[in-house]
């Protein structure tokens, strides 16, 4: 038995997990999970870095005591954030989050520099205030003191690999969020650094995924190996993915308040019909690339329960979506990318307005609404990926839909038969998976050819057929 640790990194929670591969299968325990937020510091809003940092070595402790077989530890997080350092290895300024509003300040000045459609074809991202490249660019425009301090800048997987082994890495498939680097990844955008007045020598040489990055040296875990298996924990769910031999071609849907489409190719796609969806081009571990775009997720069914249970209806989601699956066919449907749903409160009018302007009455139950947004979701999917197929240039066979809404058997239902697409729900924790497996081939315990056989044996998935 070969055990591998995985910090694994949320935007208001974080866990510590072990996988423990027995007899071609992966066993996963959760050993520790904690909670920290993004808090206000004045006018700013700050990661509470000393918190997650804390939980996760006392979590990483737990674990090494449970399984003393493990080997090795890897961390994935969210794309974009990053800690300034200075020469000292000190935090320049503070840490802050990527829904701070210093980059909406600075936005204008940003585009006046490179303009939206040029961002894409030099980056192969979206345009988005949240990107890297507009943090750095509002802290040099907002704390212009800070920038000869700055001597280096670690996306948040790294700060915390480095923090465990006192090596600095650039991981690629973090990197490939950040609107830094040419389309695929492969190298930072000098042209990028030098048209928003940012300092390349920040950065190091980015290194390849599925890598070591050292020894850790943190007191009772000098024992591990920390790796790099995925530094973003979309990069960690592809690597994770039940796909069977023999399909040609899957896409993957990871659903969750919010919902990432995407595609497994070699290479960015870069197009004006690629921009137009807001496509991005993110890294794989393996080295290939994620064009994936962001589509409006679960949230709304979320905000109606928060809703329902607030006026004093308790709401149990799965007894609602069995409910629902009851209800007749949706005679209209909304669109879950209209900005009014983005909002918190007051979703059941919102839906209520946006049937109304259809000539269409409102919903007269609460599994009915269920049914209503589900089915909306799907028809939203299913658009998708009609659009994404035709960028590609090929429908897919499989979509792999991974994260909370793989619980949800009525929307893969709806969305096999609206897309017309074989839907294999699950794994739930596919980032997770896919870390650990890539963990285990880092260290030599997992041949990669076996990798597909291992998460046949341990993923809980269905299937959905149109």
């Amino acid at each position: 038995m070969t055990t591998a640790l995985a910090v694994d990194l949320g935007s208001s929670s974080g866990r510590v997990l072990a996988g423990t591969l027995v007899d071609g299968r992966l066993e996963i325990t959760k050993v520790h999970r904690f909670y920290h937020e993004a808090r206000r510091d004045g006018e700013d809003l700050v990661w509470d870095l000393d918190t997650m940092w804390t939980e996760l070595v006392a979590g990483l402790k737990m674990a090494a005591e449970q399984f003393p077989d493990a080997v090795s530890i890897s961390v994935d997080t969210w794309g974009v954030d990053f800690v300034p350092l200075n020469s000292k290895d000190e935090i320049v300024g503070k840490s802050l989050a990527y829904r701070d509003e210093r980059t909406v300040r600075t936005h204008e000045a940003f585009r006046a520099r490179i303009g939206d459609e040029e961002f894409f074809e030099l980056t192969g991202n979206a345009p988005a205030t949240i990107n890297s490249a507009n943090q750095l660019f509002a802290l040099t425009q907002e704390h212009p003191e800070q920038v000869d301090e700055i001597d280096s800048f670690l996306f948040l997987p790294d700060y915390f690999a480095w923090k465990l082994t006192g090596v600095k890495g650039w991981s690629r498939t973090i990197a490939s969020t950040s609107g830094l680097c040419g389309p695929g990844a492969r190298e930072w955008s000098d042209e990028v650094f030098t048209r928003l007045g940012l300092k390349k020598e920040w950065a190091g040489e980015l290194n390849k995924d599925l890598t070591v990055v050292g020894p850790c040296t943190i007191p009772g875990l000098e024992h591990l190996t920390v790796v790099r298996a995925g530094a973003h924990d979309t990069a960690c769910a592809v690597h994770g993915l039940p796909i069977e031999d023999g399909v040609k071609k899957a896409f993957f849907l990871s659903a969750g308040s919010w919902s990432v489409l995407g595609a497994m190719e070699d290479n960015p796609l870069i197009s004006p019909e690629a921009y137009a969806i807001g496509l991005t081009n993110e890294g794989r571990t393996d080295g290939g690339v994620r064009p994936l775009f962001n589509i409006t997720g679960m949230w709304i069914l979320q905000e109606l329960q928060r809703q329902w249970e607030r006026e004093g209806t308790p709401t149990d989601t799965d007894e609602l979506v069995a409910q629902a699956r009851e209800c007749a066919p949706c005679e209209a449907v909304f669109d879950p990318d209209d900005p009014r749903f983005a909002e918190p409160g007051g979703m059941v009018e919102k839906i209520d307005q946006a049937l109304a302007e259809q000539g269409v009455a409102a919903p007269a139950s609460m599994p009915e609404y269920v049914r209503l947004v589900i089915e909306s979701f799907a028809r939203r999917y299913a658009r998708a990926i009609d659009d994404l197929a035709a960028i590609v240039g090929e429908r897919p066979e499989q979509l792999n839909l991974v994260g909370g809404g793989a619980r949800n058997h009525l929307l893969s239902d709806l969305t096999a038969r609206l897309a017309n697409v074989r839907v294999v729900a699950g794994p739930i924790e596919a980032s997770i998976l896919g870390g650990l497996l890539a963990q285990l081939e880092i260290m030599g315990y997992l041949d990669p050819a076996d990798r597909p056989a291992v998460i046949a044996a341990t993923a809980e998935t269905r299937v959905h057929t149109p």
